[in-house]
């Protein structure tokens, strides 16, 4: 019996795979998502993996990769936010608006008991 331990611990050690083989950080499928899709396109469970992906890819010398990840998604946001279609936006403008009356009733000194509609 314990000649077949011996034997089972040889082979796992003599057929074993070799992990001090070192991968390019910047082929890691998280960097390739953000290449296609974007950063956001990352779940937010992987945003750490990714950050430290990054700084390992910049590391190795391919920073040109990161730059043009960045960039791509600085053009898509832009291109995305040329008008203000969408729910972030309109709840800006909204409180925007909101803040803004307020103070210049504050400042113009307007009482609150204003009525609209008289009685």
């Amino acid at each position: 019996m314990i000649k077949y331990i011996f034997v089972i611990a040889s082979f796992s050690v003599v057929f074993g795979k070799n992990t001090s083989e070192k991968q390019n950080p910047c082929s890691h499928p998280l960097i390739k998502s953000a290449k296609d899709n974007g950063i956001k396109s990352i779940p937010f469970k992987d945003i750490f993996k990714y950050r430290s992906l990054v700084k390992e890819c910049e590391s190795a010398g391919d920073y040109k990769i990161i730059e043009q990840i960045e960039m791509m998604d600085w053009e898509r946001d832009f291109k995305r936010s040329k008008s203000m279609a969408s729910w972030t936006s309109t709840h800006a403008m909204f409180v925007f608006v909101t803040v803004g009356y307020y103070y210049m009733a504050k400042v113009l000194d307007i009482p609150y008991e204003v009525t609209f509609f008289p009685k």
